[in-house]
């Protein structure tokens, strides 16, 4: 592996996400254009959510476990590395199928439980959508494994394509039949990308996979992979219940507010999605490094990267706080997504936004921890955090609306990474928090500055066009910011050790 392997993947994968993205933006101001926000879209955003949020547990457990055990048993044997990827299959083929027939068996009680105060018609909708697109997870897990297979080899571009493939698809349904069936294209949309994008990737990964007729539950490495998978479960259905908690608080609010949400978690995503992409990037390495006991190397990958992923991030959390409405303006506002819908997107994206920052700390810490195959400790830290998210959900709803909601989960996600942070010190003793601390109070002071220049712009410019307005608070907010954090960023990557970046040496 080069030694700047880290950096030509990180680029090379983050224009595509880029591309995937800007295709993704076009998806959503298309569909927003010619649905708005309504019961309808409530409804299926709901049973979409449900969903989601299902093949959101199963694919990240599948990717964090998968990935951990694949590496150790692909350094030793290519061959077991393929029976074992084969029994995966298998094995979680089974799982799922029982997921999705008690889904399908249950629709109605999930209905009601996702929207309580729904009317009987509407729910009845919503138990319809359930029973359409219950099956699709069965894709969802061969996508979740033939995208781990690909990143356990640092092929990272085929699983960032599935982004692109979605959003082409999603235009084109909604351009040919959207006008005839209404919202329920996204229903099939759905169902269209899944499949294509199951055939896409199994055909990427396929010089990977092999086969076996044993019971996959004997293999001794399937059965490591559900040791590890089964915390994972834990913790991420922790987020799933939250997550699903969200939604029915939601849904009591007034029309269009589920879906005005999901639009903000969108733009919210639009961040996230660099980080947790970047952390997927990472844990390959840092699980290669662990294997081959480098674990110097692995602390410090770990330590740069949440450094600089704390600097890129902290003044769009910033932007996007001050500009939600600006925001969520210039990107929906235009035809059936008017001034209420802007309203209510806003103020969700303004408690998404405050989630940035601790979601780098989250990410970063929990894959170094899973690197090491320890998937019980991130799992504790999850639930103790979730437990608070959904409490304070429940106690911000009422006096802030949406808002509430979405900040509830921002303080969720930075009490689970300051919970990680501690982890990774029992794990890896060359990790040294206190790097990171002398670094915090130029966060601190980079922040204040930032968060003071782009208020006072915003202010001053209140009365000027709205991409304007928005376009000179970045310049202003992102200026502040790197002025006041050259000296530290000087400091760490130029004076003391010659250019580094992510621990890597490039220059003395």
């Amino acid at each position: 592996m080069k030694k700047n392997g880290i950096l030509n993947t990180l680029f090379s994968v983050s224009g595509l996400i880029l591309l995937g993205k800007i295709f993704g933006f076009i998806k959503q101001l298309y569909v927003a254009a010619n649905f708005g926000t309504t019961m309808e879209t409530d409804v299926i955003s709901l049973t979409e959510g449900f969903i989601a949020n299902t093949q959101y547990l199963l694919v990240q457990v599948l990717l964090t476990s998968f990935t951990a055990v694949y590496i150790h048993i692909h350094e030793q044997d290519k061959e077991a590395a393929q029976r074992f990827t084969a029994d995966t299959l298998k094995a979680f083929s089974l799982i799922v199928v029982l997921i999705v027939t008690l889904i399908v068996l249950l629709n109605k009680p999930i209905a009601h439980l996702l929207a309580p105060s729904y009317s009987s018609e509407m729910t009845s909708r919503v138990a319809f959508y359930l029973r359409i697109l219950a099956p699709v997870l069965v894709l969802f897990v061969w996508i979740a494994v033939f995208h781990a297979i690909l990143n356990s080899h640092e092929r990272f571009i085929p699983g960032e394509m599935t982004s692109i493939v979605q959003s082409v698809i999603t235009v084109l349904l909604v351009s040919l039949i959207g006008g005839r069936i209404g919202p329920a294209t996204l229903v099939v949309a759905l169902l269209a990308y899944t499949l294509i994008n199951a055939l896409y990737l199994g055909f990427s990964a396929r010089k990977y996979l092999g086969w076996s007729w044993n019971n996959p539950f004997q293999n001794e490495e399937i059965k490591t992979l559900m040791r590890m998978a089964g915390p994972l479960v834990l913790g991420y259905a922790m987020i799933y219940i939250n997550q699903q908690v969200d939604k029915i608080l939601t849904s009591g609010l007034e029309a269009g507010t589920v879906t005005a949400m999901g639009y903000a978690a969108v733009l919210s995503n639009l961040v996230s999605t660099f980080i947790v992409t970047f952390c997927s990037i990472l844990f390959t390495y840092v699980t290669s490094a662990i294997a081959k006991n480098e674990t110097k190397r692995a602390a410090e990958l770990s330590s740069h990267s949440a450094f600089l992923l704390g600097v890129v991030f902290l003044p769009i959390s910033i932007i996007s706080v001050i500009e939600s409405e600006d925001i969520v303006c210039i990107a929906f506002g235009r035809g059936a997504f008017d001034e209420n819908s802007i309203r209510i997107g806003a103020a969700a994206l303004r408690g998404y936004a405050f989630t940035f920052v601790p979601l780098a700390l989250r990410e970063v810490f929990s894959r170094l921890s899973y690197g090491y195959q320890d998937s019980k400790h991130p799992m504790l830290n999850s639930s103790i955090s979730i437990v608070f998210n959904i409490l304070l959900s429940v106690a911000l709803v009422k006096p802030l609306g949406v808002f509430g909601v979405t900040l509830a989960s921002s303080v969720s996600v930075a009490i689970c990474a300051m919970l990680n942070t501690v982890s990774v010190q029992k794990l890896n003793h060359e990790f040294q928090l206190v790097w990171l601390l002398r670094r915090l109070p130029w966060f601190v002071a980079g922040g204040a500055v930032c968060t003071g220049a782009s208020y006072l712009c915003a202010i001053k410019l209140s009365e000027g066009q709205v991409l304007l307005r928005f376009l000179a608070v970045m310049v202003c907010a992102l200026f502040s910011f790197v002025l006041v954090m050259l000296p530290v960023l000087y400091q760490t990557y130029i004076r003391d050790d010659g250019l580094r970046i992510f621990g890597i040496q490039l220059k003395k």
